[in-house]
């Protein structure tokens, strides 16, 4: 590297730290991965320029985002999280310990309303009012670990406990930190033991812990030696401004401006039960059961959110299921902000007689983490879902390449992507500013109009307001191979816990689905506009779509004619009445409030009960599938209808690459 350029970022950083004074906690978390990045291409590359302190290594756009602040979590997290099992002394294990694994998962800043709320209420019951109204509300944060599979491992879990850390050069600094609070963490107990005494002082939370469908799991053949995902929840003591989120991320951008303070880390440990030998039959069986411990610690760099000022969330939480002075209650759907989730997508092989995550390196064509039917959905998503988002969670391996194929796809013109129905559906540009549903009855319109010839993808989500917004999902090549569904439980509970207070409704959909509005006149957004906020509103936190279920035949695998398959079945009455009737086979994916969403698990829009706005109700069905089709198809139990939507609104089509049933397919 130059002596003239070492001149020039030393005067670019100079500047940039007495900005930083200026900064909100915001614009100071946005600055801080740009800065990191900044540095990182320079001194990572001789041949590095003066243009190369402000390249982005996945540029955005109005209508492109690809999470960078993830990425750098990810990133923080494999450098230096860990985590490890504390075995009880003296035990006699059955089967080979050494194998069972801990890694590891996402953490990050919990920005869920409803989890500010569940502060906020405690608080006020306490009688204390220490978070003051939501300024010195104690940070939240949630963490995954991955578990790999014990030949007796029970699923039972119990004392969860959670710590922030700050690790000081010096004594008198620590002592001085929030005095009379917190722990000094013993030599023995930090991340490197030593016999001197310790400058690490913790501040313990308020802990849960659960793993999603563990259960399930567990007694299913099909997942024998699968490991689990699990989470812990914690919130921190209020009313302790150092113990707001906003502030731990404000101290650890400062860490490199600073002399005492070393590291910030967050840290989990939760109790878990296994057997250790084969009960003998003389043997109380109860006292083979050992408890263990999992124990895991994340840097606060792979915690930090794109914005943790919780304060700012506590501020415009919604009081009731109408309450428009929120910012989580819009006046009308125009203003609804709405987000459709995909993921996290994966190209996969088998390597060495194991399912694996496809090689980038390997294989040149692959597409990542794109789904195949992304373009066939997407345009669905165009035509009745106006001025939404639509997320693409993939897994961080692939993502690179993910990137790449979607800013690919962004550039050709809709005319290549969608063949004939790019003219008839999107011909007259001066409709796709209405912000109004763009009907499906339109893909039989014979309209010539060439305008769409010279538009991209990304001039066509532009004119409809729409946007993509990527995020790579942290995926370790174990956590891949021994976990149901690649992944997906690591995720959807990340989804809620990160981006929640972003939007005011978000609905988990498959990649392989296509929305198909029932009705003429109503966009989606209109749909669940009525359905959470409306007159005639439900007021449930969460609602389950309706699957219809397609098989889509090898050579009907085009987006072209994918696109003919959603066609004929929607506008053929006969057709679409019968698949209503018939192939309704597996439980739908889910949409819910964002105010009111605890975790968006799968097919379950989870929440809290307890601390829901006034009005508004949990409304899962408590019953099983079967079940629920039963009470759906006679049409005699309001709990069913109330929780999954109508016929009448919109349906989940299943375009799926496998048969369940002979007559649920494309033809």
């Amino acid at each position: 590297i130059t002596l003239a350029l070492q001149t020039a970022i030393m005067l670019h950083l100079h500047v940039e730290i007495s900005q930083n004074q200026r900064r909100t906690p915001t614009e100071l978390n946005d600055h801080h991965s740009i800065a990191e990045r900044k540095l990182k291409l320079v001194y990572s590359d001789d041949s590095a320029n003066e243009a190369s302190l402000i390249d982005f290594a996945h540029p955005s756009n109005d209508v492109l985002k690809f999470d960078e602040h993830v990425l750098a979590n990810i990133r923080e997290t494999y450098k230096g999280a860990r985590s490890f099992t504390e075995w009880p002394p003296d035990i006699k294990p059955f089967g080979n310990i050494s194998q069972f694994q801990t890694i590891p998962l996402h953490a990050t800043v919990d920005r869920r309303p409803i989890i500010v709320r569940k502060q906020l209420m405690e608080d006020k019951t306490n009688g204390l009012n220490l978070a003051n109204n939501g300024r010195l509300l104690g940070c939240a944060i949630t963490g995954g670990t991955f578990i790999s599979d014990l030949e007796l491992l029970e699923i039972e879990r119990e004392k969860p406990t959670c710590d922030v850390c700050f690790q000081f050069s010096n004594h008198e600094t620590m002592s001085n930190f929030v005095p009379n609070s917190g722990y000094t963490l013993k030599p023995e107990l930090q991340s490197t033991p030593t016999k001197s005494r310790t400058g690490t002082k913790c501040f313990e939370g308020k802990a849960t812990v659960a793993a999603k469908f563990a259960k399930w799991q567990k007694s299913d053949r099909r997942f024998r030696g699968s490991g689990y995902q699990w989470h812990v929840d914690c919130t921190l003591p209020n009313g302790i401004q150092e113990l707001t989120c906003r502030e731990i991320s404000r101290m650890q951008h400062e860490i490199g401006l600073k002399d005492d303070l070393q590291k910030i880390y967050f840290k989990t440990k939760f109790d878990l039960f296994g057997w250790f030998r084969w009960p003998d039959e003389d043997d109380d069986v109860e006292s083979q059961v050992r408890r263990f411990a999992i124990h895991t610690e994340w840097p606060w760099a792979a915690v930090m959110s794109h914005d943790d000022d919780r304060s700012a969330i506590a501020d415009s939480l919604s009081m009731s299921w109408d309450d428009v002075a929120s910012k989580f209650v819009p006046s009308s759907h125009h203003e609804m902000s709405l987000a459709h989730v995909e993921g996290p997508g994966y190209d996969k092989t088998e390597y060495d007689g194991h399912p694996s995550l496809k090689s980038m390196k390997a294989d040149e064509l692959s597409k990542g983490g794109i789904h195949p039917r992304l373009v066939s959905n997407l345009f669905h998503l165009i035509r009745n879902a106006p001025g939404s988002t639509h997320m693409i969670a993939v897994v961080d391996s692939q993502a690179q390449r993910s990137y790449e194929v979607m800013t690919t796809l962004l550039n050709l013109n809709t005319s290549d992507l969608f063949k004939v129905y790019g003219n008839r559906v999107f011909g007259n540009s001066g409709t796709l500013n209405d912000q109004d549903l763009i009907p499906i009855k339109s893909m039989n319109s014979q309209n010539t109009l060439s305008s769409v010839r010279s538009m991209t993808l990304m001039d066509l989500l532009r004119l409809r307001g729409m946007k993509i917004h990527m995020v790579p999902i942290i995926t370790p090549s174990l956590v891949f191979e021994k976990t149901v569904c690649g992944g997906q439980y690591t995720f959807t509970p990340y989804l809620a816990a990160r981006y929640s207070a972003d939007y005011q409704v978000i609905m988990f959909i498959d990649g392989d689905t296509a929305m198909i509005e029932s009705s003429s006149k109503r966009t989606l957004n209109e749909i669940l506009y009525d359905r959470f906020f409306g007159r005639k509103s439900s007021k449930c936190a969460g609602h389950r779509m309706r699957l219809i279920e397609q098989y889509i035949k090898p050579e009907y695998n085009s987006d072209k004619r994918v696109l003919e398959c959603t066609q004929n079945l929607a506008l053929d009455k006969k057709k679409w009445q019968y698949a209503l009737n018939n192939c309704h086979l597996k439980e739908g994916h889910i949409v819910a409030r964002a105010d009111s969403v605890y975790a968006f698990n799968v097919h379950h829009p989870d929440t809290l009960a307890d601390y829901l706005p006034e009005g508004v109700e949990d409304c899962i069905f408590p019953h099983n599938f079967t079940m629920l089709q039963a009470a759906l198809s006679n049409n005699n139990t309001p709990s069913a209808q109330r929780y999954v939507l109508g016929e009448d609104e919109f349906v989940q089509v299943h375009l799926r690459d496998r048969k369940r049933k002979a007559e649920c397919a494309c033809v």
